[in-house]
């Protein structure tokens, strides 16, 4: 992966020099314009290619396939020539894909191609308002624990069989069970019913029920005026209970059904594996809408690869780096679309297994040791905010007088020296590579890591190697762009709260019963005021403790071909096939 080494080196002599260099942002700059020269951009693209096949040597997918030369290849020979027709289209993938699975724990490539096959009750819009997709309507009790969704009538599986409410309830026991592999226990620890299922004590989970075919109620043992947060992000697929239950509970999560399911309920369903990172959906002929395209291939390929072949007319949407937004803006036939974006950049450790990290003094240290604002203002052009806590928003949510963490090495030798920090100590940063931003935020944080005394190392990897290390807790730390953190600070519960760890979307491992006694308490009512009292201490917590290493909030930039019709741009990267089945092609 010739092209991360070459950054690397650069990484490294801006650690030296910044050591003792009070103009960091200069700095920042250096190293992105080393980064970013022609050549460097070139090696970029063809290194990227060569990265991806490398790292998916001695996984579950075929090394050689991943190779995003191969993937263009594959389109080619396979796709490409379909796919510039009249009502088919290519879209990126930004990492490469492993399953159909939502029992698996969320990940972003994954994520996006279950959008396009399955689909949920309800999702999120163009901006991050709610919108039904398999339920029509919802309400609450006014105690906030009885969630009612009423189903949609007129949908069908794409075998023809009815979908129901008792669909809904398969998925979320499926869900719930520890059996199948789920990664989603603790999701639903707050169900009725639930911790005597996962004991075996109950063949159902009693809080999901189905009170005729097409409502579905969700009965809470303790009240959430927030549950929708956790409904929407990450989305919630529904399967097909008369298919999926058919196969073995004891780990369906990774059955050889969700690597190539036959049966779908999104607009497009799948048909076959191209290569290893390229897919072909077609139309679901039971679809509820008019649909606009008759093919749809997904291709994983880094940043730079994509929009060159989105100005070659070879690929229809592709996820923008904010360091390429002001080139990609200039090509023609090219329409970029920015949002304001609901997600964080974090780095997280494992908790339970990487106890150096663990006291609060060095992930202290490390926000200190790290300019975030000139990664912001060099690295991403702008294109973002500095944060300081995990849920930025909304303002009622996010108190005053929060530690800032300004950049400040010294500040951060202080604190490594407090708790005795061994300088020899080697840490690890994963990543996926293939975007450009993050490729080179995840250098610059690495040699201002090292610049203070952290033997910090970056180490490339594809996605369900990095998968595993997250099941095998074996990790230092892992950059990731995720979640919905600026509609309601409930949203902190998912990837927080002891009970979400294990597998969950509290991917740290992160345990303190204080917060979660506050993140109770903050969707127990609905009044404002009280709620803002509440998280103003929750925030506190989170702010000094730092569960994850805070960087910034991205702007989402995208990117799509003119021939391209009906696109909304998402505020989450993830769900950007959000409206698939509203688009088509012109010409």
């Amino acid at each position: 992966m010739r092209r991360v080494a070459v950054v690397v080196v650069a990484a490294l002599a801006l650690a030296a020099c910044g050591s003792g260099d009070d103009d960091a942002t200069d700095d920042v700059d250096d190293t992105v314009e080393d980064t970013a020269s022609g050549d460097d951009a070139g090696d970029d693209g063809d290194d990227g290619d060569d990265g991806a096949g490398d790292d998916g040597a001695g996984d579950d997918e075929p090394s050689d396939d991943s190779d995003a030369d191969d993937t263009t290849d594959a389109g080619g020979d396979d796709g490409g020539d379909d796919a510039v027709g009249e009502r088919s289209i290519n879209i990126q993938l930004y990492q490469g894909p492993s399953s159909f699975s939502p029992l698996l724990a969320a990940t972003g490539p994954n994520g996006l191609m279950q959008q396009i096959h399955w689909d949920a009750l309800v999702g999120l819009g163009g901006e991050t308002d709610y919108v039904g997709r398999l339920a029509e309507s919802w309400d609450v009790s006014d105690d906030a624990t009885t969630w009612t969704f009423n189903l949609r009538d007129d949908v069908r599986w794409s075998d023809g069989e009815q979908f129901t409410a008792d669909d809904v309830v398969f998925t979320f026991e499926a869900l719930s069970n520890p059996a199948t592999g789920s990664g989603n226990t603790g999701k639903f620890s707050n169900v009725a019913g639930h911790a005597e299922f996962v004991a075996g004590e109950a063949d159902n989970i009693s809080g999901f029920t189905a009170p005729d075919d097409f409502t579905f109620q969700i009965e809470l043992l303790a009240p959430n005026s927030a549950y929708m947060v956790d409904m929407v992000e990450p989305l919630i697929p529904i399967l097909p209970e008369h298919v999926v239950s058919q196969l073995p509970v004891e780990g369906l999560a990774e059955n050889q059904f969700f690597r190539e399911p036959t049966v779908g309920i999104g607009p497009y369903i799948f048909s076959r594996w191209l290569s290893d990172d390229q897919v072909e959906f077609v139309a679901n002929p039971e679809f509820r809408d008019e649909l606009g395209l008759d093919t749809v291939y997904t291709t994983f390929l880094a940043t730079d690869v994509a929009q060159a072949q989105l100005e070659t007319g070879e690929i229809d949407y592709t996820q923008v780096s904010a360091v390429d937004l002001e080139r990609v803006s200039g090509i023609d036939g090219v329409t970029v679309h920015s949002v304001d974006g609901p997600s964080i950049a974090a780095l997280h450790t494992a908790w339970d297994t990487k106890t150096e990290l663990v006291q609060p003094q060095v992930r202290q240290a490390m926000m200190h040791a790290i300019d975030r604002q000139a990664i912001v203002d060099s690295v991403i052009a702008g294109e973002g905010d500095v944060i300081n806590t995990m849920a930025f928003g909304p303002d009622w949510a996010v108190p005053d007088g929060l530690n800032e963490y300004p950049y400040d090495p010294e500040k951060a030798q202080e604190l490594l020296a407090e708790v005795g920090w061994d300088s020899d100590t080697e840490v690890t940063i994963e990543i996926v590579p293939g975007q450009t931003d993050r490729d080179q935020v995840v250098t610059i944080v690495a040699g201002q890591l090292q610049a203070v005394g952290i033997n910090a190392v970056v180490e490339p990897m594809d996605g369900t190697a990095m998968g595993s290390d997250i099941g095998d807790r074996n990790f230092d730390l892992l950059m990731s762009i995720y979640g919905l953190f600026n509609a309601d600070p409930a949203a902190m519960g998912f990837r927080l709260a002891c009970a979400q760890g294990n597998g969950g979307g509290n991917l740290s491992n992160y345990c303190n019963p204080e917060l979660d006694e506050l993140l109770a308490a903050g969707v127990a009512t609905t009044d404002q005021d009280e709620r803002a009292a509440i998280y103003a201490d929750a925030q506190k917590i989170v702010n000094e403790e730092l569960p994850v290493i805070l960087l910034y909030s991205p702007r989402t930039i995208s990117a799509t071909s003119d021939r391209l019709e009906g696109y909304v741009a998402s505020p989450i990267p993830t769900q950007a096939f959000w409206n698939i089945a509203e688009w088509s092609v012109s010409g």
